[in-house]
């Protein structure tokens, strides 16, 4: 008789394998990658902006366009659209909160105001900023070969991890943050790290030992960006940030390891160049 394990695991490793191909197809062209993750920016702000909301943060829809805007300027401009791109949309949707209280004649306290506006810069760093530096590394020379590693090695990590976890874990890691995960499923993400950094070595010029730095500090990064979410969605008293990725939840809880990975991933290119 099939369990709930494996009937969740089937949908899981369908649209996983989905998502893998989109990626890789991306990977032709460091716009149509730039693309894929504004998109993906976009719809990840959308849903945690939706979640605070729900939990009494008043951060503006209007972030679900202009978060992409961030990455499709550090394409054009580099690292000077990246916080210009920031500034603008920050103070975009400042203008737009104002705007909306000033129009509904809604009384609300400075305080209220100053922390909804905090709210709002939060999602754009936590999401769009730290991605765009994803855009960065594509456009470094091998870029694109970077961007790979560091994605397989966040999949081998998050996949190693999941599976033996899942099926073999009993002892847990972070119950109050995360109850599912375990010490074992930890130890096969140590696995994966390696594995992943390993890769990363036949993929561009870095050396053994970097690949093992790499996946050490990608493993950092990936786990923390994991249990960052699940703290926020705890907070936000929330399962799932979204329902769009059947097995995943939602856009944001597929790509959590790989926010914080991105800028890893991007620090660590500037010790090979």
């Amino acid at each position: 008789m099939e369990s709930a394990k494996t009937r969740t695991l089937g949908p899981r490793l369908a649209v996983g394998f989905s998502l893998g191909g989109v990626f890789l197809l991306s990977l032709l062209h460091p716009l149509t990658f730039t693309l894929l993750v504004a998109l993906a920016s976009g719809f990840a702000a959308a849903e945690l902006a939706r979640a605070m909301r729900q939990a009494g943060w008043h951060v503006p829809w209007l972030i679900a366009a202009l978060a992409p805007a961030i990455l499709i300027a550090t394409y054009l401009f580099g690292a000077m659209g990246q916080w210009l791109g920031f500034l603008v949309a920050f103070g975009a949707l400042v203008a737009w909160r104002i705007l909306t209280l000033l129009v509904q004649s809604t009384r609300q306290s400075p305080k209220q105001t100053l922390r909804d506006f905090g709210g709002t810069a939060f999602v754009l760093v936590y999401v769009p900023v730290l991605l765009s530096f994803a855009i960065q590394l594509v456009d470094i020379p091998g870029g694109r070969a970077w961007v790979l590693g560091m994605v397989l090695t966040v999949v081998a990590i998050d996949t190693f991890g999941y599976l033996i976890g899942r099926f073999f874990g009993k002892t847990k890691l972070s119950p109050e943050i995360s109850p599912k995960k375990t010490w074992e499923g930890l130890g096969a993400s140590i696995v994966g790290a390696i594995v992943g950094g390993q890769l990363l070595v036949l993929l561009t010029p870095a050396s053994f030992w970097f690949g093992l730095l790499f996946g050490a500090a990608i493993l950092m990064s990936s786990v923390l960006g994991d249990l960052s979410e699940s703290l926020l969605k705890r907070d936000l008293n929330v399962k799932d940030m979204g329902t769009v990725l059947p097995g995943h939840g939602g856009v944001l809880d597929r790509i959590d390891s790989l926010i914080p990975s991105s800028f890893v991933a991007f620090l660590l290119s500037q010790m090979v160049f």
